[in-house]
């Protein structure tokens, strides 16, 4: 048996899933579109995350910018509270776009995960 799993939190295997659940809605974008996340808790306002982290045994932390301001956001959410909306958003003139492949899984803009370590 892997003990790996066995001693995964409640927050770090929320972050794997969400991880997961995020990959296969960026398969679907287009080169000038980014993913984009809209929290109920946060006034419902679309967020660019940057980076998806947790914090054992029960905090999820997201880490981006509000599109229309370019404000810098850190977002800090309980495991029971975290409720999510993946959404479609036009890329912004000043984001990069990745280099071309034929891969599939680098279409879109790609969110960075930290998944195997907790927030310091």
């Amino acid at each position: 048996m892997n003990s790996t799993a066995i001693s995964k939190s409640a927050a770090e295997k929320m972050c794997e899933r969400i991880n997961k659940l995020i990959r296969n809605f960026e398969k679907s974008l287009q080169p000038d579109e980014v993913a984009a996340m809209s929290l109920a808790s946060f006034s419902n306002r679309p967020v660019i995350i940057k980076r998806l982290g947790y914090w054992n045994p029960d905090l999820i932390v997201l880490y981006g910018f509000d599109p229309n301001t370019g404000e810098a956001l850190k977002i800090i959410q309980h495991i029971t509270q975290f409720k999510l909306c993946l959404i479609t958003l036009k890329r912004p003139a000043d984001d990069e776009p990745l280099p071309e492949t034929d891969d599939d899984e680098q279409s879109g803009r790609r969110i960075g995960f930290i998944i195997n370590e907790e927030e310091a």
